[in-house]
């Protein structure tokens, strides 16, 4: 594409040569000739001076102009995100419609117009794909389970029975959404399992990173509401309700019957114990160990998690705490030395 097509499809203005031709996407320093890239903040314009891309999208007019073109746009990031969007339809071509020789479609089941079985995919008796929605190699869908219109499922993806997908939804590689969840009880000095007989069902537009899994609930429903976006490796437990545009990032776990509010930030390896409330805008730091429920918007980090001002409070003075351990040994000595001259 050229610059002046680019900036027509972004609604920016052109800045050199609206006839200098795009091949490729990268960040500033990446760059090679040929490429788009972007400036986050004015901060960065200096830097366009040793870039190699041929146009960048920034938010005002740079004079002179080290590149051959540029784009101004009111906000370079999220029209850089719209661009990577094209470059990425170009790289990944949705696969044809059509059942593949080698895939196993059960009779019973309902595909919408357009669907793409890719091979070694299952799909059993009573599910139903709508339109549009891509299987790819090996995907299983299980018994009664609903895929909504336009959803792209990765190879290898596992959807148990009795799940219901939303629209426009990305499941990535290796997925299992509708495992049992993770309940057993003591009896005569064995465990045993509590049957899960639950069901999970998922919104419109959520995207779930690869090997991540998504427990059925013991009865009832495990929820993931619209817009959530969830990153690789989560374990996500029986009965956790997650609000609309809530975002999980990888390596944490959430255990079972946790209610999360709306947009609400998790952080990587963050762990959320069980039966409890995160308020809607909260924010769990990294790492954090969640033992209790968290007020709506509250921020909070460490283990256990507290709110994070009063963490950093703690921090600093963990790091004080050998030198606190040294003048607390001499205290002791020179209090242990008073008394022994009073004794005498």
């Amino acid at each position: 594409m050229t610059v002046g097509e680019i900036a027509r499809l972004l609604g920016g203005t052109v800045q050199g040569d609206p006839a200098t031709e795009i091949t490729g996407v990268n960040g500033l320093q990446e760059a090679e000739p040929g490429d788009l890239c972007f400036v986050r903040n004015d901060s960065f314009l200096p830097k366009l001076a040793e870039t190699k891309a041929s146009a960048a999208l920034i938010s005002k007019a740079v004079e002179p102009l080290p590149l051959s073109a540029a784009i101004v746009v009111d906000a370079p990031e999220q029209a850089f995100v719209r661009v990577l969007q094209l470059f990425a339809a170009e790289q990944s071509p949705r696969p044809a419609a059509g059942v593949h020789e080698r895939a196993c479609v059960a009779p019973g089941a309902v595909l919408g117009e357009g669907v793409s079985v890719g091979p070694g995919a299952c799909v059993e008796e009573g599910a139903s794909l709508g339109d549009r929605v891509v299987l790819y190699p090996g995907v299983y869908i299980g018994r009664g389970s609903e895929i909504g219109p336009d959803t792209i499922i990765y190879p290898n993806a596992v959807i148990r029975e009795g799940v219901r997908i939303g629209a426009r939804c990305v499941l990535h590689a290796g997925v299992c959404i509708g495992s049992d969840g993770f309940g057993f009880v003591p009896m005569g000095g064995v465990w045993v399992k509590i049957p899960q007989v639950g069901r999970v069902e998922i919104g419109d537009d959520v995207e779930i990173g690869s090997n991540t899994a998504v427990d059925r609930a013991t009865f009832g429903v495990t929820k993931i509401g619209n817009g959530v976006k969830v990153d690789n490796l989560v374990q996500i437990g029986h009965n956790v309700q997650i609000g609309e545009h809530s975002v999980i990032a990888g390596m944490a776990g959430v255990a079972g019957s946790t209610v999360i509010g709306r947009q609400v930030r998790i952080g990587a390896s963050a762990g959320i114990t069980g039966h409890i409330t995160l308020g809607d805008g909260a924010s769990v730091a990294a790492r954090s160990g969640v033992t209790r429920s968290v007020a709506p918007g509250q921020v909070v980090s460490g283990f256990p998690a507290m709110d994070h001002a009063q963490q950093r409070r703690v921090m600093v003075v963990q790091a004080k705490l050998p030198e606190l351990a040294k003048r607390v040994r001499e205290l002791e000595a020179r209090l242990a030395a008073l008394e022994d001259n009073k004794e005498l």
